[in-house]
């Protein structure tokens, strides 16, 4: 696909970010912003697809893109290094930096989706101009790798972000899709988020657990748990006070998980919470040599005895059946009841 015509600002900011592409400088730490809602897409809308993380070169990629976006009736625009990118790391930083800057700049751009996760925001972070993303307010939606760049676009631009299943992914079923329309084509809150049917409720698929009654309210927050883990320390970390924090991962061993949420407990990130939900963690029941003990024994030993309302097992990450909700809006977890409720909307009409 030919190159667009961008905007002056989409154009400079791009330039420059090519230049600092090879010698990124983190800012120092900054408090979150005043939050900025997206405008909700519609029917006939152009959307950006971007590849931050993992690069990719099967074309099958853009045949998944394209059918995707024809369910939700939208018109993608593919960025030109999303299946071409260069094997050099400068030169793939500097690209996807410009990707990113231009489908922002874009007026004819309603919204960014990332295509996948993987590996890869890491190396661009440090280098994107959030006041361009702030100055251009679009739905923006990814999740696992991408998690990295939610905490950072909070932070540095104070945009409301979309944790949520990518169109290069696989397996994309009714209750997926139906879960990204609501998110990010309608202006009212999402309300109590549903769970997938179970078509053997005796063994579910999604069994839900709650480790703490009770029932919280604050801003959601969080994402994948090892890219929360990898934010610490630096000017994106995550900030939980008072939130409704949410986390997830995708083959860990159980171990692995446990040493993760210690670290935050340690930290003192999950004291400072509301309240807590674990999404169901895809593979990470592994046990082994190194602990005897199963993924919900690990979750109980850190979680349990917090004192605020924590809940396992929403299909809020690596899930088959996923849902996508808006980062930073207010919600409320009833623990007790076993429910997740987004009381604000992610996007404005």
């Amino acid at each position: 696909m030919d190159r667009r015509l961008f905007l002056g600002v989409g154009a400079a900011a791009s330039a420059a970010s090519l230049a600092a592409a090879t010698a990124p400088t983190p800012p120092a730490p900054v408090a979150p912003r005043p939050l900025v809602r997206p405008r909700a897409l519609k029917p006939g809308d152009r959307v950006g697809v971007v590849d931050l993380s993992t690069p990719l070169y099967d074309p099958i990629i853009a045949d998944r893109i394209r059918s995707l976006f024809a369910a939700l009736d939208l018109v993608p625009v593919m960025a030109p290094h999303l299946l071409g990118r260069s094997r050099d790391i400068g030169a793939s930083r500097a690209e996807r930096v410009g990707d990113l800057h231009d489908m922002f700049a874009d007026p004819t751009i309603r919204g960014v989706f990332c295509a996948r996760g993987g590996y890869g925001v890491s190396e661009v972070v440090a280098n994107l101009d959030y006041e361009v993303i702030r100055a251009h307010p679009k739905v923006f939606l990814g999740f696992s790798d991408i998690t990295l760049l939610h905490l950072a676009i909070r932070r540095r631009a104070g945009l409301v972000t979309f944790h949520g299943h990518m169109p290069g992914q696989s397996a994309f079923g009714p209750f997926t899709l139906e879960a990204v329309r609501r998110a990010v084509f309608s202006p009212a809150p999402l309300g109590v988020l549903p769970m997938p049917e179970e078509t053997h409720p005796l063994r579910p698929q999604y069994p839900l657990r709650t480790l703490h009654p009770g029932v919280a309210t604050g801003p959601l927050v969080g994402g994948n748990l090892s890219l929360v883990i990898a934010a610490m320390g630096t000017p994106w970390e995550l900030d939980t006070t008072g939130a409704i924090l949410f986390l997830e991962d995708v083959d860990e061993n159980a171990y692995a998980i446990g040493r993760m949420l210690w670290q935050l407990r340690h930290a003192g990130k999950l004291s400072a919470a509301a309240g807590i939900v674990i999404g169901a963690c895809v593979d990470c029941e592994k046990i082994t040599d190194s602990s005897p003990y199963s993924l919900n024994e690990h979750l109980d030993m850190v979680l349990k005895d917090l004192g605020v309302p924590v809940l396992s097992g929403l299909v809020l990450g690596h899930t088959e059946d996923q849902l996508t909700v808006p980062l930073g809006v207010t919600a409320t977890l009833d623990a007790t009841r076993q429910t997740l409720s987004v009381l604000e909307p992610g996007v404005v009409a």
